[in-house]
């Protein structure tokens, strides 16, 4: 059996799993690759250290994400279409932006011990960034303009 996941069932997927896939270009080759997420109000939010991603993502701010929950007999998946924006840690004392900031920590905070994420956010006089092996971070969301989801069961 397949089917088409709800809005409400896409929504349930996208704020319950951790990881997904972000999908970027530089217009001559695409670039996938993992991610560690909040998702908030129809906004995906995540942070990653300076780098190709990040140089991509400036460039062509157009993205693809994608998520699966997987069981023994079931996986659903939801794909994603929006636009990256890097958010200003100056802008980020408002009660809203504080509020993402520590979902997004305590959401890697408890995963980075497994998968060697560091969490590169310090809130002593405000949320601000830390520098993770010499490379500034970045804190980011992608808003969402479009979304997609399928489901599939295999039978008894």
């Amino acid at each position: 059996m397949q089917g088409t996941l709800s809005e409400a069932e896409m929504n349930i997927l996208l704020s319950s799993e951790v990881f997904g896939h972000l999908g970027c270009t530089d217009g001559l080759k695409p670039y996938v690759v993992p991610m560690a997420y909040v998702f908030h109000d129809n906004v995906l939010y995540g942070q990653t250290t300076e780098g190709k991603k990040v140089d991509i993502l400036r460039k062509n701010p157009l993205v693809c994400f994608q998520v699966e929950g997987l069981n023994e007999r079931q996986w659903k998946s939801v794909l994603c279409w929006g636009t990256f924006e890097e958010m200003d840690f100056d802008e980020l004392q408002s009660p809203e932006a504080m509020t993402i900031v520590e979902l997004l920590t305590k959401r890697i905070g408890a995963i980075q011990d497994n998968v060697g994420i560091a969490v590169p956010f310090s809130f002593s006089g405000g949320a601000k960034p830390l520098t993770v092996n010499e490379k500034n971070s970045t804190l980011f969301r992608i808003l969402l303009k479009e979304k997609t989801g399928r489901w599939y069961e295999a039978e008894a």
